[in-house]
Parts: structure tokens; sequence; C-alpha cells
């Protein structure tokens, strides 16, 4: 038996003694066999109808699977994959939140439903293409899918309100569904779509949960290029830098007060129409937090945190799925302004950086572990502005592709002024760079620096 079909069986076992139960209510037997085999089952089918949907719609080559195929697969050992950094990166993860949402629809717990998803993936793996299992696939959706599947459960869970009714409870239904369809489709099927009840089992009271959400565009205004061992001609695409024009901030919850797992989590959503729809995506969700001092005017606390970084463009791709150790601070003061910090620092189970010198098929881009540095810095005050440093440091170790280190660094500084009602304006300096150190390649550094201008709109 392979190595990596043992660590299903090894997550499954996981699961009965997985932390944070705090959805959970008291339970049969029976009840809780039914929450471990119908999700199963409709991972199974949600599958099946992903493989015919790519097979007899898509006519793609990857779903003409075969008793053959599938022997081929389960006899022959797990490879590193050539498909494409957004179909790796960011559409594996997003096939794992599927996965995720029907675990987590059955009452298990953050990491109680991560066995599912795994199972999930490694099906997928196994019987639903024709190319070889992939190790970068099982990481990638498993860690991906479920970081990404509680958040959006999270935010399903802040429009659901089974109390209203008419219109209000018609487009919230669709809400959900949109944002969530496997939670969707199982309210449908359970009647819970239209059925009147108490909001049981959510987090937060409704219209009192800490949700924060902003909106923001922005318009290139000066661009500063160098690099080395990189032709001009093809560092043309370098003059942007690699952030969306358009974004979505999203901060749920306060760290300080967060007592278990998922309680605080931040989104950043980067938006654009030039190249990929979706050009950023950035998440960190709390796992566990001890405080080391609380008062009303300053607070202090360690925590433990899982991390989700995905950015691509056409100057440069970087993806990252990991857990790191934070220290984060704020202070208020009497004239309420507010001092924020947080430093982070762990290690990257799978990372993904592009580089010009493995190119096979689609595969533009390296794979390995690694470590990282987040450091964000705020100065606050409520209705007037806000002066923000947000920097990321990656460093990524290959495994697969060009041997070698990769070492990327992204990050801006902003200054935004409060004006009437929600708007807001201001300036950012977008901070980019990458230096790649190869063992049988010339080494490359590239620096780009960007002025933006901004306007922001606070929904929430």
């Amino acid at each position: 038996m392979h190595y990596k079909t043992i660590i299903i069986f090894l997550l499954l076992g996981f699961s009965e003694f997985s932390f944070g139960g705090q959805f959970e209510s008291a339970k049969t037997d029976s009840s809780k066999n039914f929450n471990t085999i119908w999700p199963l089952t409709q991972i199974l089918a949600t599958n099946s109808v992903m493989a015919l949907s790519n097979r007899y719609i898509g006519n793609a080559g990857f779903a003409r699977i075969s008793l053959k195929s599938i022997e081929n697969n389960i006899c022959n050992p797990w490879v590193w994959d050539d498909d494409g950094f957004v179909v790796n990166q960011i559409g594996h993860p997003l096939q794992g939140s599927l996965y995720y949402s029907l675990a987590r629809n059955k009452d298990h717990s953050y990491f109680g439903s991560f066995p599912f998803v795994a199972f999930g993936s490694m099906q997928w793996e196994y019987f639903m293409e024709i190319e070889r299992p992939a190790i970068n696939d099982l990481i990638t959706t498993t860690l991906g899918g479920a970081m990404l599947g509680e958040i959006i459960f999270r935010l399903s869970n802040e429009i659901i309100d089974n109390n209203s009714s008419g219109l209000e409870r018609f487009t919230r239904e669709i809400s959900v569904f949109t944002l969530n369809p496997m939670r969707g489709l199982n309210r449908l099927i359970s009647g819970k779509t239209f059925n009147k009840t108490e909001n049981i089992g959510f987090k937060f009271p409704k219209k009192s949960s800490p949700l924060k959400l902003n909106f923001s565009t922005s318009k290139n205004l000066l661009n500063y290029l160098i690099s080395e061992n990189i032709e001009l001609d093809d560092t043309d695409s370098l003059k942007s830098s690699p952030f969306a024009t358009y974004f979505l901030k999203l901060i749920y919850g306060d760290p300080f007060l967060a007592k278990n797992t998922f309680d605080y989590f931040l989104l950043y959503i980067g938006l654009g129409f030039e190249n990929d729809i979706i050009g950023n995506v950035s998440a960190r969700g709390l796992l566990w937090k001890k405080n080391i001092k609380l008062t009303d005017k300053a607070h202090s606390a360690i925590g433990i945190f899982q991390n989700f970084d995905y950015i691509t463009s056409s100057d440069y791709k970087v993806a990252a799925s990991s857990f790191g150790f934070e220290f984060m601070a704020r202070t208020i003061s009497k004239q309420n302004w507010q001092f924020s910090s947080e430093y982070q620092a762990g290690f990257i189970v799978l990372g993904a950086a592009s580089t010009e010198y493995f190119l096979d098929v689609l595969r533009d881009y390296n794979l390995g572990p690694g470590g990282f540095l987040k450091v964000i810095m705020s100065v606050t005050k409520p209705n007037f502005g806000n002066i923000s440093l947000n920097m990321n440091r990656f460093w990524i170790r290959t495994l697969s592709g060009a041997e070698g280190v990769e070492s990327i660094g992204v990050g801006r500084i902003d200054i935004r002024k409060s004006l009437f009602k929600r708007f807001g304006l201001g300036v950012a300096c977008i901070l980019y760079d990458r230096e790649g150190y190869y063992k049988n390649h010339p080494n490359i550094k590239v620096f780009n620096h960007e002025i933006r201008g901004i306007i922001s709109y606070n929904l929430i």
C-alpha cells in the first residue's frame, strides 16, 4: 500500500479526536453514523457529476477514465503533476471547499472535516482522471479546501435567517446557494430552505456579528522596475505589479475576543479583468489563541494561524498553504487612535513559485515547502483615516522543478483618508521583489515598485 493511501486512514481516525466541537450537539450512535456516511456519499456523487461533466460536456481528455486507467492510478506511485497554476493553486482548493461544506453541513468540526476533504481528493485522483494521482493536488485540495470552506461556511451563516420570510427569505436562500452551493443544496433537500424555525447552532446572534467588509479600486500612477538576468523584452509585463485592480477586504471577528477555531479570520480577494479574474486571494484564520493582556485600552495575544496565499498575474505567480505562530497587539489612545501590530512566522507545507527555467506543457512554476514571515502594522482613527503596512516574505525550496530556492516579497503601504459617509481616498505603494537562486541556472532578481491611487467604500 502506498504511503499516500495510508494518510486517508490516519485522517479518518484523527477525526474522532479532532479539536473544535463547538458546533456539535449530542447525537445518538445512529445519527453519528449517518453524519459520516451521508457526506461521504455526497462527496462521491459530487465527484461523479464533475467527472461526467468533464467527459461529456467539456470533452476533456483527462476525464476519459476506464478500468485500465483506475488500475494504473492505484498500482503506480504518485507524482507531481503539470497542470496550470490557476487549476492547481485555486481550482483544487475551491473543489476541496465543496467536500468540506458537505462535512461541515453535518455538524463536523473544522478539524473533523479535514478527513472528508482528503477522502474526496484521493477518490478524485484515483478514479476520476486518467492522469496519475498528484501529491500536490492532495495537499492543496485538503488544506486550501478546508480553509476556504470554513470561511464560506461562516459567511453563509451570516446570510441565513430561518425566521425570515417572503422576498427577504428568497433573497437570502439564493445568496446562500450562490456562495455555498453544497449547503444550499442540503438545505433544499432537508426542507430548511422553506421552513421557518429558530436560528439554532449559529455562532453569532443575527444582526450583531463582528463582520467588516471594504471594497476598493485602484489606478496605477507610477512604476519602477529593476531586473537582473532577464532581458528587458521579457520583462515588459512586469511593469504592473502582481496585484489586482479591485479588492474586497473582509474582517471576521476580533482576534482578542475569539474563543474557538476560526472565530477570527481575514480574507482579501483581488479581482481584475485583464488576465485572470481572480488575481489575489489571501486568507488568515485563527486556530488557537492565548491572551497575554486584555484590558479596555490594551490587548496582546499569541496564536497559531493557518494561511492561504494565491497571487497570479502576467508578472509573477506565487501560492502557499502554511501554518504560523503569531504575536499580536493593539493599543487604543485617549483620542481613540488605534495602534495595531501582528508578527507571524511559520512553515509552508507546499508553495508554488513561477520560474523561467521549468517549462513543461502548462507548468511554468516550481513546487516545494518552505518558510514565511508576515508583518501587519496600522494606525487608525475611526472616521478619520489610517496608515497601514502589510509585508509578506516567502521562501520556497524546490522539490519539483528547477532546483534551487525562491525568495519572494510582496507587500504594500497604504495611506487612506475617510471622506463623506463610507467613502475614502488614498494612495498605496506596492512593493514586490523576487530572487531566484538556482543550482543549474543563472540567478534571477526582479524588483518592481508601484504607486497607486485608491478609492474605497466600507460596505459593512
